[in-house]
């Protein structure tokens, strides 16, 4: 009996830190699905060449997995990326907590050494030129987990976003090497060539853009036009109000990240803000509308974004508050900083009338003059551009006039 005593005492140190360990990443996992190593930070000056030296993920070449000192999340309405697949994660440091912002319009904010991981990557599919990444195009990702197998998805590339000793935010571009067992810091960017893959079988040679490091600070500076410190995006109390299945279920992340010590100041996802998926039907079209235009555009299309001079404001709270003017959320607006391509496209959203408003156009097309968002893309988004148009098309409709 003694012995067994023994045992189960030297035994219980061990279970507990790897409860503690398993807690860290948002609950149990499946085994293989993650992995626990001590996560290293640099700063600006000192950013590795590779990947793997963070910690935060790691590759065999044959899974990709998060670290278990992460967390993993998605998005009600997620960036549009050339219909690529995310896996998101945030790390913290030790005792770090996120300060919760529930008023629908501004990012959480982050302790220093906290890190925001995106990995990029497709569905394999076959393509028809071997000089391309053959992939499957996924209109609305509904894959989640941990981890990425590699024998059914090639990675592109992944983003930290980390915040430094001194509270700035640094973006780094990392590219997944050709073994996909690492990946390669690419501060100026890189393309590569990939072919989308329909599931009408219709096939799309794209040139898939990783952005520069200095891109990274055109659409994060979202309180300075584009100019000033980086924020976080799609950190905020709307977007993150969903479920995300872990390892051990199903949960709601703002619970889950409140209930693992890593909020401060929450309330409950009843109480929090929320916004649409874009893809459900079940949902208003005017709710999906506003949920993409806002995951898609309001980063620029804000009172201090990039694209403030333009007068156009497709914020979460702007759209969805009757107090702001019309006209500022689009409906004939005449455009301030784009000529247009012409007759009959004069504002920006014609009620009862997709086919000459100016935001569809411009998210129908992917040119360099009048493409938006202006960065990140170069294939159409056909499925939302439906949605969108079914939404202007619902509108009462009005006569625009000249102001």
């Amino acid at each position: 009996m003694k012995t067994r005593l023994t045992f189960f005492a030297a035994l219980f140190p061990l279970m507990l830190a790897m409860s503690l360990l398993s807690a860290c990443g948002g609950g149990k996992t499946a085994e293989g699905d993650s992995f626990a190593a001590e996560v290293k930070l640099f700063e600006r000056t000192t950013a590795p060449d590779k990947l793997s030296s963070w910690n935060l993920v790691q590759s065999d070449g044959k899974l990709m997995r998060l670290n278990t000192a992460t967390v993993a999340y998605d998005l009600n309405s997620p960036l549009f990326s050339d219909y690529s697949s995310k896996l998101r994660a945030i790390y913290l440091p030790k005792g770090g907590k996120i300060s919760y912002n529930g008023n629908g319009a501004d990012p959480f904010v982050f302790p220093n050494g906290a890190v925001i991981v995106k990995t990029f990557y497709y569905p394999k599919a076959t393509g028809s030129d071997a000089g391309y990444i053959g992939a499957q195009a996924v209109s609305h990702q509904t894959v989640q987990g941990n981890s990425i197998d590699l024998s059914k998805n090639h990675l592109v590339e992944t983003r930290l976003l980390v915040k430094q000793a001194d509270g700035r935010w640094l973006g780094l571009p990392y590219v997944w090497d050709d073994d996909q067992k690492d990946a390669s810091l690419k501060i100026g960017g890189d393309v590569k060539r990939v072919e989308l893959v329909s599931d009408n079988g219709s096939h799309q040679k794209i040139s898939y853009q990783v952005p520069s490091a200095q891109q990274c600070q055109q659409c994060h500076a979202t309180t300075s036009a584009g100019g000033g410190e980086l924020l976080p995006i799609g950190t905020k109390a709307h977007h993150l109000n969903k479920t995300y299945v872990y390892g051990t279920g199903a949960k709601n992340q703002l619970d889950n990240l409140n209930d693992l010590g890593m909020l401060s100041g929450y309330i409950s996802a009843a109480a929090a803000p929320k916004a649409a998926d874009w893809s459900d039907a079940s949902q208003t079209l005017d709710a999906r509308a506003k949920g993409y235009l806002e995951a898609n555009c309001a980063h620029c299309h804000s009172t201090t974004g990039q694209a403030q001079q333009s007068g156009l404001l497709l914020g979460f709270n702007q759209t969805a508050n009757p107090l702001i003017d019309s006209i500022k959320r689009g409906i004939c607006k005449k455009p301030l900083a784009y000529g247009g391509p012409g007759l009959p496209y004069q504002y920006d959203i014609v009620p009862g009338s997709p086919e000459t408003s100016i935001l569809l156009y411009r998210t129908s097309h992917t040119d360099s003059e009048s493409v938006m968002p202006v960065i990140g893309r170069a294939a159409n988004h056909a499925e939302a551009n439906a949605m969108l148009s079914a939404w202007i098309a619902g509108m009462a409709k009005a006569e625009c006039s000249m102001p």
